[in-house]
């Protein structure tokens, strides 16, 4: 069943017990009112049976009249019963009923007045002071109009609930319709995915603040996937590209070391130039094991990003003999704080600080933080040979190196692989650079 008919359906249920609980209260009210009021008009009629019979003797003629008049507009004489203090019928023409007991007769003397139903008839009774002596008057009504009211009621009400329940089946379905249909176009969209058009980001004109949610959250969990497989490609470019250069260049040097004798100074030679060509293997493998995830598998952790810059600062220091002057403007602890994978971003970080380094001949480095309006930014300058104006939009492009880098040992992977580290943790990177020396700004996302 569709989650569109089962919402109708509940609303159906949903709206059928509270309107039959309503309609029981209203019934009920109602019946009681309606009771109340028989009563209150049999007790009307019963008081003035008792002044027709009972004050003959001290009304004029006039008087009396009227008041038999009045009595043979409420009520015939066959349902009227006047008991003296023995219980005898002294005046009416009901006939002897049997509910009528002396115990009703005696409650009715006890409590001044007394009323009581049966199947078919209403009855009232007083208890009448005279100077006759003391009576009781009873009277009764028949409840046949009171049961077709009470019957025209029940009737109002289950046509109301009829009629309802198909007014609120057809309108929760529209409205239904209505709802759903952001989801369908959704999933319109979504089924049009493919290998070729997964990454197109999907949108709605006019949704709801859930609907739209829910479309930001598909949005940036695709947005997601398709950085990895980003990553996946740089992956399968870095190893194709990175893995033939130094397996090559061992094997040239196993093979011209082979053609003939060497001396020991030559062998060792050989073996140093053999080991930068390990080391640059080994740097390649950690570099593409940290793309695969194979070390992180891209999990996110809290983090200091400034625990991540001297960890950098500390290995260009160490290995490049790095001259590298660190400031830091951050007030408040809590911008240095955030969710992401250290060891990505120190790759990262470390790319752009060796590319400092290098492309500045080992000039002085400045690594500045900064803390302003609430946003995080980090500084990489360097006084280098920077990057041409025509260079700079491509200088993140798989291999790409400026045309002015051809005195320097480099593979082009650099920035690619940063900006898609710095993607995946939404911090955005700008290059400015000009003829001398080269800025990279990373901005943080606002906490």
């Amino acid at each position: 069943m569709k989650l569109r008919s089962r919402l109708s359906y509940y609303s159906l249920v949903i709206f059928s017990v509270l309107f039959v609980f309503t309609s029981v209260i209203i019934y009920t009210l109602f019946y009681r009112w309606a009771q109340q009021n028989e009563y209150k008009n049999l007790q009307n009629t019963t008081l003035v049976s008792a002044v027709y019979y009972l004050e003959k003797d001290e009304q004029t003629h006039a008087e009396h009249v009227s008041v038999q008049n009045e009595l043979q507009r409420l009520i015939s004489t066959t349902n009227i019963a006047v008991y003296d203090s023995t219980d005898k019928q002294a005046y009416g023409r009901m006939e002897q009923d049997v509910l009528l007991s002396p115990a009703v007769l005696a409650k009715t003397r006890a409590d001044d007045y007394y009323v009581f139903e049966s199947k078919t008839d209403f009855y009232a009774g007083i208890h009448y002071h005279d100077n006759q002596g003391d009576f009781v008057v009873f009277t009764r009504s028949s409840k046949e109009s009171f049961n077709e009211l009470m019957y025209v009621l029940l009737g109002i009400l289950s046509a109301v609930f009829l009629s309802s329940l198909l007014i609120i089946l057809l309108f929760s379905r529209w409205l239904g319709k209505i709802a759903y249909e952001p989801i369908l176009r959704i999933i319109e969209q979504v089924n049009t995915r493919d290998h070729q058009n997964l990454t197109v980001p999907i949108t709605i004109d006019r949704s709801y603040e859930e609907v739209d949610e829910l479309i930001h959250s598909y949005n940036r969990f695709i947005k997601r996937i398709s950085q990895t497989f980003n990553i996946q490609k740089n992956f399968i470019d870095y190893v194709s590209h990175e893995l033939r250069t130094p397996i090559a260049a061992l094997l040239g040097t196993l093979e011209v070391t082979n053609q003939k004798e060497r001396s020991v100074d030559e062998y060792k030679t050989m073996v140093k130039q053999l080991d930068e060509y390990i080391q640059d293997l080994q740097s390649t493998l950690d570099h593409m094991m940290l793309l695969t995830g194979a070390k992180t598998n891209f999990d996110f952790a809290p983090m200091r990003i400034d625990e991540v810059l001297w960890e950098v600062v500390e290995h260009a220091t160490m290995y490049h003999n790095a001259q590298i002057e660190v400031y830091m403007d951050v007030q408040d602890n809590r911008f240095l704080e955030m969710n992401g994978n250290d060891k990505l971003l120190e790759l990262a970080i470390n790319n752009l600080v060796e590319n400092a380094i290098k492309y500045s001949d080992n000039q002085t480095v400045y690594l500045s933080l900064h803390e302003n309006n609430g946003q995080l930014s980090i500084r990489i300058v360097d006084h280098g040979i920077g990057i041409p104006k025509e260079d700079l939009e491509r200088a993140t492009q798989n291999f790409f190196r400026g045309q002015n880098t051809a005195a320097y040992q480099g593979k082009g992977i650099g920035l690619s692989m940063a900006s898609i580290v710095f993607s995946l943790h939404g911090i955005q990177m700008n290059i400015a650079s000009g003829q001398a020396g080269t800025t990279v700004t990373l901005l943080f996302s606002k906490n």
